[in-house]
């Protein structure tokens, strides 16, 4: 099997412990990132430009920094770990102008509605591993 580095980015921490739970159940040798906030992911990229990325499961609706300003300011940065991964957005409602602006988004993979399920995440990384 091949090891996959996931991030998660929610400012929810149960919604983070129930998507790393059914991640690892899926791909136990799956390395998961969490970042409870935007910033906090920026950062983190920012000291580690060439940190691989297989897959990227960002919230849209957070308080700091909402996920497509996110997408912005990682456009910004231009990483090529980036821009070479799986994004998916995540919201717990599927709100129409939100399904849009991500399909809209040559960055965004999806757009999937949470919480993850288990075969969500066996499609989306089970495949993969």
């Amino acid at each position: 099997m091949i090891s996959r580095n996931v991030i998660l980015v929610d400012d929810d921490e149960v919604i983070n412990l129930v998507h790393r739970e059914v991640i690892k159940r899926i791909v136990p040798d799956a390395n998961i990132h969490v970042f409870k906030s935007g910033p906090q992911l920026i950062a983190f990229l920012e000291e580690s430009p060439t940190f691989p990325i297989d897959f990227l499961f960002l919230d849209i609706r957070m308080p700091e920094m909402d996920g497509f300003e996110v997408l912005g300011k990682l456009k910004q940065l231009n990483l090529s770990t980036v821009k070479h991964s799986k994004i998916y957005v995540l919201s717990s409602t599927l709100d129409e102008k939100d399904l849009s602006k991500a399909r809209n988004d040559d960055w965004v993979t999806d757009f999937i509605g949470k919480p993850l399920s288990f075969q969500t995440i066996e499609h989306l990384l089970g495949k993969a591993s």
